[in-house]
């Protein structure tokens, strides 16, 4: 009798939640007069979420496979009545595209083809990316490889700002034959040509305010030079967006009088059956809730956001880290239990994702990042707020795909931290990046202090730097199992694999590998604590083949810099630059193997540093540590460390696991394991991660030309 009253309770409460379940269905051939129905499938996303309602348990909307041509972005901003399952087909995921489509391609003239828009002149619409066949095009440029250099620089401030210049002009000032592309144009074409200068780590793009080609001058205006990364002489600039430059395969150039599009094909591409995209929309999700009613309890599933656009602001783009304040084409604000899981977001103008204020207990899982304009994931604001409820917390980024990123804005990040706690960024892959892979932390200096540096938002709605006594939120973040590599391209420097700014107590960098991070000049290091970095754990991490060192600390208190592998550092393998008064950094267990440059630069015999317990071995040589021999060094510094081979396998084949444990038994080093770093899962998606070969071949002819230079 009693199994009976089970059964029949059971089989109760399987109805009751088949009752409260709903599913409804949308298809590119949907209609959203239809019923929703498998049958007759609602076309938009938009329609198919009005089906929610207090009675359900879970709404689940169900994607065909296809594309969706996006009008506009999904926009949610209030709570919805019941969860939200929103899933595609894993076998092909459906394609949600903020672009449009173009034909009608005919030839113009020796390799330039050219296919009308009538939208550009009907209405006034223009783009500043393009793409064939999920490739970005480069809007053409000169030079076409590399960069010209600036020749001088003069500035006229007219209003004051906070460290710079609210607004100013500047006379650039060029070799006249690097500009001679300019000769043709007239005054008005010359104001649509648009030039960016490269800095230490970011970017001036600016529009012509004035030119005179023939003079070797222009004018540009907007805010004042920063005094940190001014336009001046020797400064590496392009020119681009203007039709005499479109001179070779994978350029293009858009006509806005004429309404024509002009490209150049690459080799292989056939026009009348490529697909060729213009991007339209500039993000394709907004969900934000309310501070009070935050939006919470939806999961995209195998949906494939691709084709966002950006454009340049009217005054330009003015130097920022990070590209910290760029747009994202999903962007999330007041949301808890947001879940993004085998989605792909790709070909982007900005960053793909923004977990901005409030965010909570939101998940980015098994997903695929590509070709980003700018960087990957941003979490939190970098604009410091007092009010903790606006501090995004405990959201996680786990087994995805970050890679391709920095074509419109060099800075971008993979995955950037500011104002934000206790998240986890964990199992990822991240390459082939114009800047650093991962960025933790939005202050410049210590806790209190009167000098302490952030963003602030200004009351005219603009972003500017602000000083003031603060705690920075930016404690506990977990970076772990992360394999971050063929990051910076020789493009710009200062910038670090994993980087840390401001005191991040509690922060825990562990079990990642880190290689190949190539600057343009100075600053290409694999693990960099910052600005007054506090509190950060660096241990148990893989470094090796970074351009200056596997570790650099700036300044910062307290640090943990432990039971790591720096290996094959070209100029330095580890750096110290600022002698503060208190304990800087412990620096033990390490184990630093070189076969070129120096071992430790920096003032490291005067720092205030507890180092021991390190082993160092130089393939070619004897390791260096300034004018001390090692045995000078142990006995002024480093009471425990040794001269000794680590015993890798094979550390010039990559192979970093140990033949012996003999040695590093000495030191106290702990193995960890490799195997477990980077994305897990299908032979397939692990495959996915992997860099194609024709890239790899140019990051290493690249490294010949910066590392020889």
């Amino acid at each position: 009798m009693k199994k009976i009253v089970f059964i029949l309770l059971l089989c109760n409460y399987i109805s009751a939640f088949a009752i409260n379940q709903k599913t409804v269905y949308i298809a590119p051939q949907g209609n959203d007069n239809g019923t929703g129905s498998k049958d007759q499938p609602f076309l938009s996303l938009e329609r198919a979420l009005q089906a929610c309602n207090t009675n359900l348990d879970t709404l689940f909307i169900q994607v065909a496979p296809g594309d969706y041509i996006m009008k506009k972005p999904l926009v949610l901003s209030h709570p919805l009545n019941c969860p939200i399952v929103i899933k595609g087909a894993a076998e092909q995921l459906p394609r949600f595209i903020g672009g449009i489509k173009i034909t009608g391609w005919e030839q113009y003239k020796n390799n330039i083809y050219r296919a009308y828009i009538p939208e550009v002149k009907l209405y006034n619409y223009s783009f500043e990316q393009f793409y064939v066949n999920g490739r970005r095009a480069t809007w053409a440029k000169t030079p076409n490889k590399d960069w010209f250099f600036v020749r001088g620089s003069k500035e006229f401030p007219y209003v004051r700002g906070i460290r710079s210049a609210k607004y100013a002009t500047q006379k650039i000032l060029f070799d006249q034959t690097d500009l001679k592309s300019l000769s043709t144009l007239s005054a008005e074409e010359l104001t649509d040509v648009r030039f960016r200068f490269y800095h230490k780590w970011d970017i001036t793009q600016k529009k012509v305010a004035y030119a005179c080609p023939d003079s070797g001058f222009i004018y540009i205006q907007g805010k004042g030079m920063q005094s940190w990364n001014p336009i001046s002489g020797g400064a590496r600039y392009i020119m681009y967006g203007y039709k005499s430059a479109l001179d070779v395969p994978g350029e293009w150039y858009l006509d806005r009088k004429e309404g024509y599009l002009y490209y150049i094909p690459r080799e292989g591409e056939d026009l009348t059956d490529a697909e060729c995209v213009a991007p339209t929309l500039h993000q394709w999700l907004i969900m934000k809730g309310d501070t009070n009613a935050p939006l919470s309890d939806i999961r995209f599933e195998n949906i494939s956001f691709q084709y966002a656009a950006y454009q340049m602001p009217l005054y330009g783009n003015e130097p920022m880290q990070a590209a910290a304040t760029t747009e994202a084409a999903i962007e999330l604000e007041h949301t808890r239990n947001i879940c993004f899981f085998n989605c792909e977001m790709q070909h982007t103008g900005g960053y793909a994702i923004w977990l901005n204020w409030n965010c909570k207990n939101n998940r980015i899982d098994h997903c695929y990042l590509s070709d980003m304009g700018a960087g990957g994931i941003k979490i939190g604001n970098p604009c410091f707020t007092n009010d903790p409820t606006l501090i995004s917390r405990n959201n996680i980024v786990n087994n995805s795909i970050i890679t391709h990123a920095g074509s419109e804005l060099p800075c971008g990040v993979g995955v950037a931290i500011f104002h934000a706690s206790d998240n986890q960024i964990t199992h990822n892959e991240i390459s082939d990046l114009r800047y650093s892979g991962i960025s933790v932390g939005w202050i410049w200096g210590y806790n209190h202090s009167n000098q302490v540096w952030t963003n602030a938002l200004q009351k005219d709605g603009t972003v500017d730097f602000a000083q003031m006594k603060l705690t920075s939120p930016a404690v506990r973040n977990l970076i772990a199992y992360n394999h971050i590599h063929h990051i910076g391209w020789g493009e710009l420097s200062d910038m670090g694999a994993v980087y840390t700014l401001g005191e991040s107590h509690g922060t825990r960098i562990v079990n990642n590998i880190i290689h190949d991070v190539l600057s343009y000049d100075y600053g290409g290091w694999g693990l960099y604590t910052d600005e007054g970095s506090t509190g950060v754990e660096m241990s148990s991490n893989l470094v090796y083949r970074c351009k200056s060192g596997g570790f650099h600390q700036h300044y910062g208190k307290d640090n943990r810099i432990e039971n790591n592998i720096f290996a094959f550092g070209h100029y330095y393998q580890a750096q110290y630059t600022r002698v503060e008064n208190h304990l800087s950094f412990h620096f033990k267990h390490n184990i630093i193997l070189q076969d070129q440059g120096e071992t430790l630069a920096g003032p490291w015999e005067q720092g205030h540093l507890d180092i021991d317990y390190n082993m160092y071995w130089h393939l070619k040589g004897k390791p260096v540590f300034g004018k001390y021999t090692f045995e000078e060094w142990k006995n002024k510094k480093e009471k425990h460390s040794i001269v000794a081979d680590p015993l890798f396998i094979a550390p010039e084949k990559d192979d970093y696991r140990f033949k012996s444990s003999k040695n590093i038994k000495k030191i106290r080093f702990r193995p960890f394991d490799l195997s477990l770093v980077g994305v897990y899962g299908s032979d397939e998606w692990k495959q996915k991660a992997q860099m194609p070969e024709s890239q790899l071949h140019e990051f290493q002819e690249i490294s010949k030309i910066r590392l020889n230079k």
